[in-house]
Parts: structure tokens; sequence; C-alpha cells
């Protein structure tokens, strides 16, 4: 399992969940047509049914068990999509940043059926190529544009046509890690009844209103105090808005103008 920092963390990391499933299933409920189950995951399959074409074995990425679909035969010619929800609690104001890390050993008929994990409905991986891993592999989605949630749904999904079946979807070893900065950053936030800085959290656009708008300027700061962006507000107006795409996590909006420096904590994603 992941212990360290991961990529996009340069700071501190804290464990959000954890779990390698050996006391018991995680806390990860299983639904759509049914397939996943949690318990010891086998070394060979017992179906003899199924199409499998693989003859090593399996077993646990670390102990004994884990999740699959299903754990000693082959997923289900269902002609519909079984998954495997975790759900976490992303919305800590230090977090900057956040991570999936687990382990997944697979093989199905990709012609037909595939695998892929959504996040609170949005897809963020797929595999409709790779029939079969061989080894467990080890896989890292991020999840920091969903910071500032506190119901963050992750849902592992096989969908199954009913053409041909192999022995499905097995993970292990799941991680969510969040990244906090490691010291103080000296940036503080001030509060201003002539300040409003809305949404928040923000996608693509935060917009704001200032009391006092004429030569107001703003700069935005990641929570290393690094000025991520800056710029001047359009005089003559009490408000505007400002491009935050493709930037994410939690940040400090600083704006300056005659009144003084008001800095607002916001979360992009």
């Amino acid at each position: 399992m992941l212990t360290g920092s991961f990529a996009q963390c340069p700071d501190s990391t804290v464990t959000i969940y954890s779990s390698d499933f050996e006391s018991g299933n995680g806390g990860l409920v299983s639904g759509g047509f049914g397939d996943w189950e949690h318990g010891v995951i086998g070394t060979m399959l017992i179906d003899s049914t199924c199409t499998s074409t693989y003859n090593n074995t399996i077993g646990a990425n670390s102990g004994v068990a884990g999740w699959g679909t299903l754990l000693r035969e082959c997923y289900t010619n269902a002609g519909d999509t079984s998954w495997v929800e975790l759900v976490v609690d992303l919305s800590d104001p230090n977090l900057t940043a956040a991570e999936l890390d687990f382990w997944s050993w697979y093989e199905v008929f990709t012609n037909f059926d595939f695998l892929f994990i959504r996040v609170n409905g949005q897809q963020v991986y797929l595999n409709n190529s790779m029939q079969f891993s061989q080894n467990w592999v080890n896989e890292t989605i991020d999840l920091s544009a969903f910071l500032g949630q506190s119901n963050v749904s992750i849902r592992w999904h096989l969908f199954a046509t009913t053409v041909v079946n192999k022995a499905g979807w097995y993970i292990d070893d799941v991680t969510v890690l969040g990244c906090v900065p490691s010291t103080p950053t000296g940036i503080g936030e001030t509060t201003d009844a002539g300040i409003r800085v809305w949404p928040n959290p923000a996608e693509d656009l935060l917009h704001v209103q200032v009391a006092d708008f004429e030569g107001a300027s703003w700069s935005l700061m990641d929570a290393t105090g690094r000025h991520v962006r800056q710029g001047s507000l359009v005089a003559g107006t009490d408000q505007g808005a400002i491009d935050v795409e493709g930037v994410r996590g939690l940040h400090i909006l600083e704006l300056r103008s005659a009144t003084g420096i008001h800095r607002e904590q916001v979360i992009l994603r």
C-alpha cells in the first residue's frame, strides 16, 4: 500500500481511508447486478462453465482477502453492470489534493465487456482494451476535483454483456490519501462585510464582489503561499469573474483595494 507522499503533494500526506479487507469488507457496499463480493480471493477458479483462459494463481495482493467478481467464479453474463462503492469525506478545508490508490487484477472479455470507475457519477477510469493484467497492478486516481465534498462516492464497475465471461475484476489494499501543508503558511484568512466570493467550491469561474472595486487587484495563492494566478478587476463595476479553470484544491484568494487587503479560502475543483 502507498504510505509515502504522492506526486501531487509536496508537503505532508494524511490517510483518509485505508483497508486491506482482511478483518472485514472495509465498509464498501455492492450493487447493480450484484457480482461483487468480499472474502478470500482463491488461487484457482472452481467454475467449470465460464470461459476464462487464465490458469495461473491469483490470490490476494496482500493477505488472503479482497473484493472480486465473483471470488471463485467468472463474472455473470448479465447484460448489466455490477459495482462496489466506497464513500469518503474530502470536505476538510486543509486538503490541497487527494488521491485514490488501489491494487487491481483483472481478466475480462474486452471485445464486449469493460471496467470503469466513477466518482460522484463522473467517469475517471476506463479499461475497454486490456483484457488480462496477468499480475496485480497498482492504480492511482486523482480525486482533487472533488475536494470540499463530504460524501464522495467511488464506484468500481464491471459491465458484462451476454457473450463471453472471464475471471473478472479483483481489488485489494485500497487507500485514499490527502495532501496538507506540512507547516503553517503565514497566510491568514480575513473576512469583511464589503467582500463576497462565490461559488465556493468553484469550477472554472470564481465570482467576486468588493465594495470598493476601483483599482482592485487579485492574487490566487495555493496553501503554501505560492502565487498561482493574478490580475486586476475592471474599474467602474462592483463585481467580476476570475478564471480558475484547471486549478484544483484549497487556495487563498487575496483582493487588494483602497480599503485594504482581503483574503478568503476557496476550494477549486
